[in-house]
This record gives structure tokens, sequence and C-alpha cells, in this order.
């Protein structure tokens, strides 16, 4: 096996293994742990299992606090990290936002992931000392990326359904609220107009199950504060009216009772969102 075809990192005996080079002494590797579930003991309740953000944030942040990574330093890029823990980008994503919210790391678009000098001055804090009853609500049950990816599966399936089964009233409730979004001004009232648009969209499915369920989602985005870091990013209304043509083409499938064209038309909606929002988060690895 060539050397561009092996992973540059793995997991080896409880520790992540960074293969030499060919030509280097083999003993001369650099290994660092690999994540431990137990250490997330300090922000989950004792009777439940930690969230795999979780558990990686927790665990990055022990590796800053022990000063294996220092302050300004650049963090292994992401898609590293993703092999080193042996998960998804999305959990490392969510991980990185929770190190910023509790400003141990900052993102350089296009550049990485740097450990702040705060979180240098936090090791005197012994941040990670602190019991999860201090912490009920510092860290919520699901990441702003895993958020994104159950709307995207359940509201895509909702727009299909509304689609099939919206009576004239629900189109036309539909098509008020899309252009009630549309006059909005930018802040708090055009982020209100969007959640009533969506939710519109799910009470024309008939099923007041599925309303509730986005209600429930749409909340846990409007409480978690790793959502709330993440849309610090989103003001700039080039982007929001990109989001906003989506909707305009969700609304034409919809009124053309289109099933097929609504579920796309959501679906790509998130997607966007989703890319956006990875482009922000972007640390100057490759994409994928």
């Amino acid at each position: 096996m060539t050397d561009s075809k092996r992973k540059p990192l793995y997991i080896s005996g409880g520790h992540v293994i960074l293969p030499a080079s060919r030509g280097t002494d083999t003993n001369a590797r650099t290994t660092k742990p690999a994540l431990n579930p137990k250490k997330a003991k300090m922000i989950t309740s004792p009777d439940k299992e930690p969230r795999f953000y979780q558990a990686v944030g927790q665990d990055l942040i022990e590796r800053i606090m022990s000063g294996e990574f220092k302050a300004v330093e650049r963090l292994p890029s992401e898609r590293e990290l993703a092999a080193a823990y042996d998960v998804g980008r999305a959990v490392i994503r969510d991980a990185l936002v929770m190190l910023e919210v509790k400003g141990l790391v900052e993102v350089r678009q296009g550049s990485g992931i740097y450990v702040t000098r705060r979180a240098w001055e936090a090791q005197a804090l012994k941040l990670n000392d602190i019991p999860a009853s201090q912490m009920p609500e510092a860290l919520p049950a699901a990441g702003p990326f895993e958020l994104l990816q159950a709307r995207q599966w359940l509201e895509s399936h909702i727009a299909r359904l509304a689609a099939t089964y919206a009576t004239d009233f629900d189109l036309k409730a539909i098509s008020e609220a899309y252009e009630d979004h549309q006059r909005a001004p930018y802040g708090e009232v055009k982020e209100a107009m969007d959640i009533r648009f969506h939710l519109t969209i799910a009470r024309a499915t008939q099923n007041m199950e599925l309303v509730a369920v986005v209600q429930q989602l749409r909340n846990r985005r409007e409480n978690n504060p790793l959502w709330a870091r993440l849309s610090e990013r989103i003001r700039d209304p080039n982007y929001r009216d990109r989001w906003v043509m989506d909707h305009n083409e969700l609304v034409d499938a919809l009124l053309r009772r289109d099933p097929e064209g609504a579920y796309v038309a959501m679906w790509r909606h998130i997607e966007n969102v989703r890319k956006f929002l990875e482009s922000q988060m972007n640390d100057g690895s490759e994409a994928g």
C-alpha cells in the first residue's frame, strides 16, 4: 500500500496513531489519546449515555486543558478529527461549536480552528471539575447539525404529505405565510415568520402530531446555545435571500400539489442552510 492510500489517523489500543512517513522510524510515531466515553461524565447525568458530540467535545477540552493543544495553536483538521474519533464530520462540527461557545476555540474561516488565549487562561479555572449538576442546561441534547439533519429528513416528508393532503384553505395560508416572510425585516420578526411558514406547511398534512414535532424541533433550536453561536454567522442578507428563493420553489410545488417536487424543494432548502453553515465552519481542510 502506498503512502497516499494510508489513513492519516487510526485507532489502535485506545490511542490515535499518526502513521510515520516512509523511511522514518516507526517507533517514533506520535500518539494522542483517543476518545474515552467515560470522560463525558462531567457533562452528562449518570443515568444517560453521553451524546457523541458532547463526548468528543469534552475530550478535546481535556486535551486543551492539559496543554496538549496550546494557545493560538491550530487544531487538527475536521477530517482528521473525524477519523481519529471514528465519528461523522457533523459530530465534529457540533463538538467544535460547543468549544467555541465556551470560548476555548475560534474559527478562522478558510484557515482552521484555533485554541484561544482564553482557553490557556481557563486552565486555572479547572473547567473539567465542574459537576454535571451545575451544568444542567450548559449543553443541549442535540447539536445544531444533528437538529438540521433531523429537520431535513422530517420536514421533507412533511412537505410531501402537505402537497398530497392540503386543502384550498391550507394552500392559501401557506401562500400568505410565505408573503409575510418575504416582507418581514431581517431579525427576530423574519425568524418568527420563518417558523410560522414551516408550521403552516406541517398543518397542511392534517396530522397535528407532525405539527407538534416540528414545533418541538424549533423550540430545541431556539434554546440551543450552540445554534445561537452559529446563527450569528448567518446575518448576510444575500444568503437569506437564497433561502427565500428556496421557499418560493417549495410554495410553487405545494400549489401544484406536486408531492415529489415539494419533497425535493424542502430537502434542498435545508441542505442549502446546512452547506452554508458548514462553509462558516470551514477549517481549510479538504471539503467533503
